[in-house]
C-alpha cells in the first residue's frame, strides 16, 4: 500500500514536470551548461590572437542552443553575419576617425540601419552591438579583437548545434498536442456557457469579451507550438523516426480542425450571447428552441472534449432541426437557432473530418487526460 502511494505520488509529480515544461527546460538547461563547459575548454586550446578572448566561445553556444536543432543553425548563421557586418561597421567608422562620441554615435546608428534588414533576424542586434565591442573594447588592437571575438563566437556556435544535434534532439510534437488539448477544453467551456445563456441565464458581454480574447491567444499560442514542433523535425536525427511525419500531420489536422471549431463558436457567441438590430430576438432564441438547443450546444461541448461521439452530437443538432420544422413561427423570429444550428453542424462536420481523414479527434489526444502519455520519446 505505502508503495502504490509513493508510485501515485512519483506519477503526479512527474506528469506536472511534463505538463508544466519542466522536463524540457532542464534537459535544455543541462544541454547548454555542457556545450558552454565544452566550447570554454577547447576555447582554451585555440592558438594565436583567438586564444586571448575565449569567454566568447561559451556565449556562441548559448546562442546556438535553441529549442530547435534547426532554431540553433538559423540563429548561430544570422549571429556569425551580424557579428561580420558589425567588425566591417566599426572599421568603416575608425577609417573615417578616432574612436570618439561622433564614432560611438556612427557606429549604432549605421549598425541599427545595417541590421534593419530582415533577413538578418536574430543578428540584426549583433552589427551594432560588435561594432561597438570592436571601437571601444578592441580599440587599438581592433584587428586581433575582431579575429578574436569572431573565430571564438564561431566556435561556440558550432559546438552548441554538435551537442544539440547528437544529444536528445529536441521533438516539440507532445507540447502542440498538449496545449490542443487545452484549447480543447476552453471551446467546450465557451459552449457550455452558452448553453447556460440558452437556458435563461444572464448574459454578460463583458465577459463574453474577455473569453474570447483568452480565446484568440489560446488559439495563436496553438499555432505557434504546431509551427515549432514542425520545426524541430528539420535536421533532427529523431524525426526521420517511423511515424513521426504521421504524427505531424495528425497535429497539423486537429490544429486546422481546431481553428474551424474556434470560428464557429465564435459566430455562436455573436448570436446567442449578444443583442442585435436584425430583430427583437437576436441575441436570445425564441423560447420554443432554447431547451434543445442548450441540449445540442451541451452536446457538442462533449465533442469537443473527446469525451463523446460526434453521433451523438448529430442527434442533438438533429432534435433541433425537427423543432424548427416543426415551428410555425413567423422566419424573422427563428432566425437567431438557424444560424446557431448551422454553426454547430460546422463545429461536428469539422470533428469527423478530423477523425475520417487521419483517425483522431480534436478532443483529447492519447497523450491526454489519463495522467501519463503514450509519447515519452519527444
Amino acid at each position: 500500500m505505502q508503495f502504490e502511494h509513493v508510485a501515485g505520488v512519483g506519477r503526479r509529480v512527474w506528469w506536472w514536470s511534463r505538463t508544466s515544461g519542466t522536463q524540457p527546460r532542464l534537459l535544455h538547461a543541462a544541454k547548454a551548461a555542457g556545450a558552454a563547459a565544452l566550447a570554454w575548454f577547447v576555447a582554451l586550446q585555440v592558438p594565436g590572437v583567438a586564444s586571448e578572448y575565449p569567454y566568447y566561445a561559451p556565449l556562441g553556444a548559448v546562442v546556438a542552443m535553441q529549442t530547435t536543432v534547426f532554431a540553433g543553425l538559423r540563429s548561430g548563421v544570422q549571429t556569425l553575419i551580424g557579428i561580420a557586418l558589425g567588425i566591417v561597421v566599426a572599421g568603416f567608422t575608425m577609417w573615417i576617425g578616432d574612436p570618439g562620441i561622433i564614432a560611438v554615435a556612427l557606429a549604432v546608428g549605421i549598425g541599427v540601419l545595417v541590421g534593419g534588414f530582415r533577413v538578418l533576424g536574430e543578428g540584426s542586434t549583433w552589427v551594432s552591438t560588435a561594432a561597438l565591442f570592436v571601437l571601444l573594447v578592441g580599440g587599438a588592437h581592433a584587428e586581433g579583437y575582431s579575429l578574436g571575438y569572431l573565430v571564438q563566437m564561431a566556435i561556440g556556435v558550432v559546438i552548441g548545434l554538435v551537442v544539440n544535434f547528437t544529444v536528445f534532439p529536441p521533438l516539440h510534437f507532445w507540447d502542440a498536442e498538449h496545449r490542443i488539448d487545452e484549447v480543447n477544453d476552453v471551446l467546450a467551456e465557451h459552449l457550455d456557457g452558452l448553453a447556460h445563456v440558452v437556458d435563461g441565464g444572464d448574459r454578460d458581454e463583458a465577459a463574453w469579451d474577455r473569453q474570447q480574447d483568452r480565446l484568440d491567444r489560446a488559439i495563436a499560442d496553438v499555432r505557434a507550438r504546431v509551427s515549432i514542433a514542425h520545426e524541430s523535425r528539420r535536421i533532427n536525427p529523431r524525426g526521420a523516426l517511423r511515424g513521426s511525419r504521421a504524427r505531424l500531420q495528425r497535429d497539423g489536422a486537429r490544429f486546422r480542425a481546431l481553428e474551424r471549431v474556434a470560428w464557429y463558436t465564435t459566430d455562436l457567441t455573436e448570436l446567442v450571447a449578444r443583442s442585435g438590430p436584425v430583430s427583437a430576438n437576436l441575441g436570445r432564441p425564441d423560447p420554443a428552441f432554447t431547451e434543445p438547443l442548450a441540449h445540442a450546444l451541451r452536446q457538442v461541448a462533449c465533442t469537443i472534449r473527446g469525451e463523446c461521439p460526434p453521433e451523438e452530437g448529430d442527434r442533438a443538432i438533429e432534435g433541433l432541426e425537427q423543432a424548427l420544422d416543426a415551428s410555425r413561427e413567423d422566419p424573422s423570429q427563428v432566425a437567431v437557432t438557424s444560424s446557431a444550428l448551422v454553426a454547430l453542424r460546422g463545429i461536428v462536420e469539422s470533428e469527423r473530418r478530423a477523425t475520417h481523414d487521419l483517425e483522431l479527434r480534436t478532443g483529447p489526444s492519447g497523450s491526454g487526460r489519463s495522467g501519463h502519455s503514450g509519447h515519452s520519446g519527444d
